[in-house]
């Protein structure tokens, strides 16, 4: 049945639900966005730590600060993603996205 068809409070009953669900829609999506924007963001902030770490450790003349900067640098780096992302899956299976 086309829409034309309609009442004319039948239409804008259906216009209003249409309006409605896609501000919904939207909202969600900008949701979404801004949590995969936050946790691409956390996840280049540890690895820049990491790198940072590592840079510093070429840097160092004592070698086994050197080292111990360098191999914290690879936990900070890789830990801090993982750690990331294990938060992240929990607040989604909170939410119920998964």
């Amino acid at each position: 049945m086309p829409l034309a068809d309609r009442s004319p409070r039948l239409r804008a009953e259906l216009e209003r639900i249409a309006a409605e669900r896609l501000a919904a829609q939207r909202a969600i999506e900008r949701f979404y966005r801004r949590e995969y924007l936050r946790v691409a963001l956390q996840c280049l902030g540890w690895s820049l730590a990491g790198c940072f770490l590592l840079l510093v450790a070429f840097h160092m003349t004592d070698r086994p600060r050197a080292e111990a900067v360098f191999w914290s640098g690879m936990l900070i780096g890789y830990a801090g993603i993982w750690f990331t992302l294990i938060l992240a899956y929990n607040r989604g299976s909170e939410r119920g996205d998964w």
